[in-house]
């Protein structure tokens, strides 16, 4: 999995997360897609702002979709690639769907994604997934200037 996901998912994850930064601007720039067995079966981007609904993350949305195509609850066989480490409400959904593989590109902030749940909370869902961040800098950038024209426009 780890040598298809560098040569083949991370590069085409990329570029359409370029695709989705020059395209947009008005939400997040997270981009999430889901794989089953190599193969993309799911792709969604950021609708909080577009919907006014702040459960509309990526992941979140890329999970219905995931499982209304393959029509089932769990994802056991599925790797979630997402352009920024999911957030606690994700996070718990990923736990369960069952993902066994999180890539994520940014890391959140201490206490505020998936990294940080406590040991209680793994252990009473008796699974977690592997979680594997690979840095990017352009999921940083697009964040950076994502906010940083946001604080603009609200100041």
């Amino acid at each position: 999995m780890d040598t298809f996901l560098n040569h083949k998912i991370l590069p085409d994850f990329l570029d359409r997360m370029k695709s989705l930064i020059s395209n947009e601007g008005k939400e997040i720039p997270s981009l999430t897609r889901i794989y089953q067995k190599e193969k993309l079966i799911a792709e969604s981007s950021n609708e909080v702002e577009k919907n006014s609904d702040s459960s509309y993350h990526s992941e979140i949305l890329c999970l219905r979709e995931a499982k209304e195509r393959i029509g089932t609850r769990y994802l056991t066989d599925c790797l979630l690639i997402t352009s920024l480490e999911p957030c606690l409400m994700c996070a718990g959904t990923i736990l369960l769907s069952r993902i066994p593989t999180v890539v994520y590109l940014l890391p959140a902030k201490q206490g505020e994604g998936i990294s940080s749940l406590s040991i209680e909370t793994i252990y009473s869902r008796n699974f977690f997934p592997e979680l594997i961040c690979i840095p990017a800098n352009l999921s940083k950038e697009a964040f950076k200037s994502f906010f940083k024209a946001r604080r603009k426009k609200f100041n």
